[in-house]
């Protein structure tokens, strides 16, 4: 049986999908945080796993950020292990398999067609590159090449509601146009994800969720294009540049010093000594087996990025600490 076969009412029903899919898949209206609370609740419990903490920022390079600061500082007990891929993918996986053996062969090959979604792909595409290749020179900035797979660690836990747009259109087809309407559980979960996250970055007691981008612009054969403006941009100025579906700009990020205000709040971190623009921070985490850290918080006084650097316990002023980065980094601080 192949998609010849199909009523007009069925192949008019494709579009619908189709457009229904796409709608929701590359919005580019802020979420609703409870909404994408609850639609992150309903995934972990289907995985049977633990409700994590559910942390909400502007744009993927946000939610990297936060993720990379936990992990420069040796903090990645609070992010837990992530949630990678081959197991979040159990949800959509268990839902493809149901269909796989009720769809005959012939008209799921044709259908997989029709549901493809190039510009759902490219912007993906294109957004993951530009990250990768903006963080990885970050990385080698400050630890030199010795993370080689940082990055691919990170994208394991992301989850990108574009990449199920395809599929759940095919799915939400299937399960309507065939009756199969035991499965519409499953395909909700799928659905509030779609519709409720940006890109998600998942951990066994965190869950990071990007909120959608602000404008999506493309050309007239769909691909994402901007001549003057961002093809993609973010709430917080993140922004990929594309010419007809290619990168034409990576853009920098930058540190902010509200980033690690958050991030030293949550780990309840006080200030033990300051020196110029050096401060000297200890942990106070509670908890068995849980030692407190101290970090050395280094203000550039002209472009205000901010670094951090893990030191000793032994240190107890900021220019001891400063010191000992001096040696160990060469950023001349003039203690």
């Amino acid at each position: 049986m192949s998609a010849d076969y199909l009523t007009p009412e069925q192949r008019a029903f494709i579009s619908r999908c189709q457009e229904k899919w796409q709608h929701i898949g590359l919005s580019t209206e802020s979420i609703n945080q409870q909404q994408a609370t609850d639609a992150v609740r309903a995934i972990y419990t289907a995985l049977k796993l633990s409700e994590p903490e559910i942390i909400i920022v502007d744009s993927p390079n946000a939610a990297i950020e936060y993720i990379w600061n936990l992990l420069k500082v040796g903090s990645h007990t609070i992010l837990g292990d992530a949630i990678n891929s081959s197991y979040w993918s159990r949800i959509y996986s268990s839902l493809q398999s149901y269909l796989l053996v009720r769809v005959p062969v012939g008209l799921q090959k044709d259908l997989h067609s029709l549901f493809e979604n190039h510009l759902a792909k490219e912007y993906t595409k294109l957004l993951q590159e530009q990250l990768e290749i903006q963080w990885r020179d970050v990385l080698e900035e400050h630890f030199g090449k010795r993370e080689p797979n940082f990055i691919k660690n990170i994208f394991s836990s992301c989850h990108k509601p574009e990449t199920l747009i395809a599929g759940c259109s095919y799915f939400d087809f299937c399960i309507h146009s065939f009756n199969y309407h035991q499965f519409e559980t499953q395909l909700l979960i799928l659905e509030e994800f779609v519709k409720n996250c940006g890109w998600s970055f998942f951990f066994e007691k965190i869950a990071i969720i990007s909120n959608h981008s602000t404008t999506i612009n493309i050309d007239s054969d769909n691909h994402l294009h901007g001549k003057d403006i961002p093809a993609v941009g973010f709430a917080d100025g993140y922004s990929l540049n594309a010419d007809r579906g290619k990168i034409t700009l990576q853009r920098k990020r930058k540190l902010d010093d509200i980033t690690w205000a958050k991030l030293f709040e949550k780990m309840k971190a006080v200030e033990i000594d300051s020196w110029e623009e050096c401060k000297l921070l200890r942990t106070v985490q509670e908890g068995i087996n849980v030692r407190p850290q101290q970090f050395l918080k280094v203000t550039n006084p002209n472009t205000r990025e901010v670094r951090v650097f893990r030191v000793s316990m032994r240190f107890v002023s900021a220019i001891e600490a400063a010191r000992w980065v001096n040696q160990k980094t060469n950023l001349n601080l003039h203690p």
